[in-house]
């Protein structure tokens, strides 16, 4: 049986991505037995040249493909396999939505009493009204107890904690979920029939891993010289058609190579014979 691998999902407002970054790193030694997932979308692509632009109106192949709506698609799956929620509190999250929706679905996935349900932990970055206005408020934070991540100095220690404390709960849940997965092998093997266990967890165990990877689609970044030569071509071309310009048919020594748009020579007299003159005979 192959170990469930979790999946760590940090939600945060756009102000404080770096924040995040800084503890991806710190969560970088447990990559192996942990996915660290975060909204982090691809940049837009970039405009094109201006003779790409005129080429991509008339062939939409060459227009760059915006890779942003499939990785929205994938960061929904993500979400909804997660095992543990991260949510980056501060004032900017108080007011994201995106963050506001993460919480709902955590919230929704969310079964108190049950040890296979997903963990939701609030980090707490900065002060904030977060206990009076947010839905987190309910749910324990990780870290620092009585600080917020911005109040202790050095930061480090802060970080330090954190990961700490998530290391114990990741152990935790690696052997529950691992003890799930065995459990509902067994029932499959014995091919006994499934009863309704009411209102239960049903956590992520594994597979489809493909459906959580994104991979970016590649993009044509074709130099803008060309561009230019190939409309330079289509234009001398058009005008050559409108022109109605033929190419010059080969010249060739055998009647029967004339060409059907050259008229043939008309002679008066095609035929004439030489007149028969007696043979010259000098004067006696």
């Amino acid at each position: 049986m192959k170990p469930v691998k979790l999946n760590v999902y940090i939600s945060y407002a756009a102000a404080d991505k770096k924040a995040v970054e800084k503890l991806r790193d710190w969560l970088y030694p447990m990559r192996d037995e942990v996915n660290i997932w975060y909204y982090d979308p691809p940049k837009p692509p970039k405009p094109l040249p201006v003779p790409w632009e005129l080429i991509a109106s008339v062939l939409p192949f060459f227009r760059p493909q915006d890779n942003r709506k499939g990785y929205d698609a994938v960061d929904r799956r993500r979400k909804e396999r997660a095992h543990v929620y991260l949510f980056m509190t501060s004032y900017q999250s108080l007011m994201d939505s995106r963050v506001d929706n993460d919480i709902t679905l955590a919230v929704q996935r969310r079964i108190e009493g049950d040890w296979l349900s997903p963990h939701i932990y609030p980090v707490v970055l900065a002060p904030s009204l977060w206990k009076q206005h947010s839905r987190l408020a309910r749910y324990k934070p990780i870290g620092p107890a009585k600080k917020t991540l911005a109040e202790i100095k050095p930061e480090e220690e802060g970080y330090l904690e954190i990961t700490e404390e998530l290391s114990k709960v990741i152990n935790k849940m690696q052997r529950d979920m691992n003890e799930a997965k065995y459990a509902a092998l067994r029932v499959e093997g014995k091919a006994a029939p499934q009863l309704d266990a009411g209102e239960e967890a049903k956590p992520y165990l594994g597979g489809e891993e493909d459906l959580l990877e994104y991979k970016m689609a590649p993009q044509l970044n074709p130099p803008e010289w060309l561009g230019w030569m190939i409309i330079f071509f289509l234009l001398i071309s058009v005008a050559r058609g409108l022109r109605g310009d033929r190419p010059t048919p080969a010249v060739s020594f055998y009647e029967t190579d004339r060409p059907s748009w050259q008229p043939e020579f008309e002679r008066e007299l095609p035929m004439i014979q030489p007149e028969k003159t007696p043979p010259f005979r000098p004067a006696e």
